[in-house]
């Protein structure tokens, strides 16, 4: 039996609906895909036009490791 006590590091979820909405109209923002992944973030803004709730523009060209994401509405 290891009677060694362990420190955990606590997970922190981040929302990326709820991070996109943050985003102003007309706004441009780079997305690191350390934080979120490029995939997760298109369908996330999927699911938000879907629902009629915001509209964006997602884009990967000319970046290496980040999104570029601007809304539209």
């Amino acid at each position: 039996m290891n009677n060694q006590i362990n420190t955990i590091k606590p997970v922190t979820k981040i929302s990326i609906p709820a991070t996109l909405l943050t985003i102003k109209v007309g706004e441009t923002v780079l997305i690191s895909s350390r934080t979120m992944k490029a995939g997760s973030v298109r369908a996330a803004a999927s699911r938000l036009e879907r629902a009629k709730k915001a509209q964006f523009m997602i884009t990967e060209q000319r970046f290496v490791n980040e999104t570029q994401v601007t809304r539209l509405k």
